[in-house]
């Protein structure tokens, strides 16, 4: 589930993510997830945990020319290879826009754009992975690959399920950053961090600059419980009033079906599950919070 730390993948699927703290080592277990749900345990936040240190798991399921134009109908002049991508978006997104240039939230054809670049970003990102494993040559891991340990951090084991999810998911997220910089940015904020109001007792998005200066000053209880999804859709430079909601989820292998991690007992949001604490906290509807995957959104 920012400044962003990356976080826990326990065999192959991200677990939740309320902010919490984790080793290093701990951080790509989650990432990597595993068939069974794993429970986390807590340990040392930092920048680099913060950011999945919750149920996040890779459960053995290891997570332009129109870059320019995301926005403007006035692009859409069809590029040559675009037709097999999105034939008919571009003509949707301009007459959306047209209808609803006033509407505070995205159209339903800018969503589908978006969720087009997120899927995009997913399948490069795991193509790119596997490519770059010595052993895979490009292929998709098997069962046993999944498991294989690659290599040892200290007293912990690092299976290739694990080093996938971590690897997988930071190239998705900076190919979202990328893809969407410019057409979406008031709209598209990517690995946001919520926090609870202790007073109120609302959800509300935490400036990242806000994050970087509470984990500098060792102030790391203030992230207690705090919920950092990958990709969230919302009104014009207001993450507070969100839309949509997606976590990338790369399994391994890519039979396995991706899903929430549920929270351990030791942690906050015990014992509901990734998904349900975004709907609770952004207040959303089922139908808005989603798996980014390499063949889809689910």
């Amino acid at each position: 589930m920012s400044t962003r730390p990356i976080g826990p993948y326990v065999q192959g699927q991200r677990q939740p993510s309320p902010v919490l703290a984790l080793p290093g080592l701990f951080v790509l277990a989650l990432l990597a997830g595993c068939v069974t749900e794993t429970t986390l345990g807590l340990g040392p936040l930092s920048i680099e945990t913060i950011r999945h240190a919750a149920p996040s798991h890779y459960a053995q399921t290891t997570d332009s020319a129109t870059n320019g134009c995301l926005r403007n109908p006035a692009c859409y002049t069809t590029s040559p290879g675009e037709e097999a991508i999105i034939p008919w978006l571009s003509r949707t997104v301009s007459t959306a826009r047209s209808a609803s240039t006033v509407a505070m939230m995205l159209a339903d054809a800018e969503i589908k754009l978006v969720e087009s670049h997120l899927v995009r970003c997913a399948r490069e990102a795991n193509e790119q992975a596997n490519k770059e494993d010595e052993e895979l040559q490009g292929q998709e891991p098997t069962r046993e690959q999944c498991k294989k340990v690659v290599r040892r951090e200290g007293n912990q084991e690092v299976t290739r399920a694990m080093e996938l999810g971590a690897r997988k998911h930071k190239l998705a997220l900076d190919c979202v950053r990328a893809a969407l910089a410019e057409g979406f940015a008031e709209y598209v904020s990517v690995e946001p961090t919520y926090q609870k109001e202790p007073n109120t007792g609302q959800w509300q998005w935490i400036d990242p600059k806000q994050v970087m200066e509470w984990l500098q000053l060792g102030l790391k209880s203030k992230l207690w419980g705090a919920l950092v999804p990958d990709i969230v859709i919302h009104a014009p430079g207001n993450p507070n009033q969100a839309q949509r909601v997606y976590d990338f989820k790369f399994p391994c292998p890519a039979t396995n079906r991706p899903s929430w991690g549920q929270y351990a007992p030791r942690q906050p949001h015990y014992p509901k599950d990734q998904g349900q604490m975004y709907q609770e906290a952004l207040r959303l509807e089922t139908k808005d919070v989603s798996f980014a995957t390499s063949t889809g959104i689910k």
